[in-house]
């Protein structure tokens, strides 16, 4: 019972610091593509501009209370702050079942294992960083420097502290995801005459194969490119307003494709 219970606690525990975390990257994928995110420390109705007091700021929380309408205006709230706050507390979760890093003794007490709290903060890192590139890219369709460049610088790092990351792997996915992005929207403009990958998901493949290894650059480009694909084909089955000349950001799909890669293998 005591190890059912210490559970319990765990999971209740990663869950809501998810959904504070999760709260947070709402915050970061809103302000900076914007450059303010400096310019207020309240949190501010997206629709009105007026302080939300904290007690209806809870993550989650207050939009299920409130119905999805803002307590100033009355106005609809987008679902998108709820979908990232919960997203981020499901992959933080997934984090923590891939590498429990606590193990649980049915006398009581605990087991702390090292290396698999290091395994845990890199996928759940990992995991935030694609979720504020997949909702910067999906809003504004660029991937700021401020995230993917910073990713790459931090590369030797993250060899450092994970166990099974070596550095030629490392380094080579770093040249290895820049140089297929380039190379591909070199040959797109080659044969079009117009632009297709921006350099911004050359640079977060390239963060991609830096944090995960060259083995995954080549699989979350394939991922990648069939969900974004399916997806495309999708939206102009059911939107009449898209075309074969519609601009979709790509990142999105990198993201989600590097994700498969990580907790997939």
């Amino acid at each position: 019972m005591l190890y059912f219970n210490s559970s319990l606690s765990m999971i209740f525990l990663l869950l809501s610091f998810g959904l504070i975390i999760g709260s947070f990257l709402g915050v970061c994928i809103k302000r900076i593509p914007l450059g303010d995110f400096w310019k207020s420390q309240r949190s501010l109705c997206p629709l009105c501009g007026k302080t939300i007091p904290f007690y209806l700021n809870i993550p989650l929380f207050s939009f299920l209370l409130l119905r999805g309408k803002s307590h100033c205006c009355k106005q609809k709230i987008s679902s998108f702050y709820p979908i990232v706050e919960l997203l981020t507390a499901l992959f933080l979760l997934a984090s923590y079942f891939s590498s429990p890093f606590l193990s649980f003794l049915e006398g009581g007490g605990f087991l702390f294992e090292r290396d698999e709290f290091f395994r845990f903060s890199h996928k759940a890192v990992f995991s935030c960083l694609m979720i504020v590139c997949s909702g910067i890219d999906f809003d504004h369709k660029i991937i700021p420097d401020i995230i993917s460049l910073p990713m790459i610088l931090l590369t030797p790092l993250v060899v450092y502290f994970h166990p099974e990351l070596p550095w030629l792997d490392a380094l080579i996915g770093v040249f290895l995801g820049g140089g297929v992005i380039y190379l591909v929207a070199w040959l797109y403009y080659l044969l079009r005459k117009e632009e297709g990958m921006g350099m911004g998901d050359a640079k977060l493949l390239a963060a991609i194969g830096g944090w995960l290894g060259y083995k995954a650059v080549l699989p979350t480009l394939l991922y990648s490119s069939l969900i974004g694909s399916v997806f495309g084909l999708t939206s102009m089955i059911y939107s009449k307003k898209m075309n074969l000349k519609s601009e979709i950001p790509f990142g999105p799909f990198l993201a989600l494709a590097s994700l498969l890669y990580l907790f997939g293998r």
